[in-house]
């Protein structure tokens, strides 16, 4: 699965962690299909599809 890159946050801003957690619970709340997520390689605020569970 691919992810999408939302906010590309500057390694040298003030930005707390309170305030990026806020942001992703922020994205997860206005889009529930998607497991929006902090990626620590690229620094910034990713999301992907939320996978689906399989119906047998």
């Amino acid at each position: 699965m691919e992810k999408t890159i939302h906010i590309k946050l500057d390694r040298n801003a003030d930005f707390t962690l309170r305030e990026v957690l806020k942001k992703i619970e922020e994205m997860q709340a206005e889009h529930p299909e998607l497991d929006v997520f902090f990626d620590g390689d690229e620094y910034a605020i990713c999301s992907r599809p939320r996978k689906v569970p399989a119906k047998h």
